[in-house]
């Protein structure tokens, strides 16, 4: 029965590592989890608690083994992404004198919208108010990148 147990836990270590290197729903992890766990509890089941914690950190030692094999021979290279996506910080200093001004609304803030306020397209949020597009806004306040306007009245 041993020899089951060890083709069981080599077949899970075989599904959890295909699992990690092609990309999918997770059906080979879910199945090498399982009979990972399967031929562990067999194996503390059959032959006792010393076969069990041999069986387990040999488990350990081939799965790092593996990873060791995948990235030696380029494998595990092929599968990782490399490239970095540069976010580019807001530069706040573009809404810097924007408080008091007059736009007007590009489309309906629900509550937010886009407005356009000194020729400029600016993403603001009303007080609460739905404000329909083409409506005068004035901007009343600034915090970090929420411009907030509130529907003006020529009164």
């Amino acid at each position: 029965m041993l020899p089951w147990i060890s083709v069981l836990a080599i077949l899970g270590l075989v599904l959890v590592f295909a699992e990690m290197l092609i990309p999918g729903f997770g059906v080979f992890g879910i199945l090498g989890i399982i009979s990972l766990l399967c031929s562990t509890v067999l194996a503390a089941k059959m032959y006792g608690t010393i076969v069990f914690l041999f069986m387990l950190l040999s488990l350990i030692v081939l799965f790092f083994a593996m990873l060791l094999i995948a990235k030696k021979s380029g494998l595990y290279n092929k599968v990782i992404l490399h490239d970095r996506q540069e976010a580019q910080d807001f530069d706040e200093s573009q809404l810097a004198g924007l408080i008091g001004k007059i736009g007007i609304t590009q489309s309906t803030l629900r509550p937010f919208g886009i407005a356009e306020i000194d020729d400029k397209s600016i993403d603001v949020c009303s007080l609460g108010d739905f404000i329909d597009r083409g409506k005068k806004v004035k901007v009343v306040q600034i915090s970090g990148k929420t411009v907030t306007v509130k529907e003006w009245d020529e009164e």
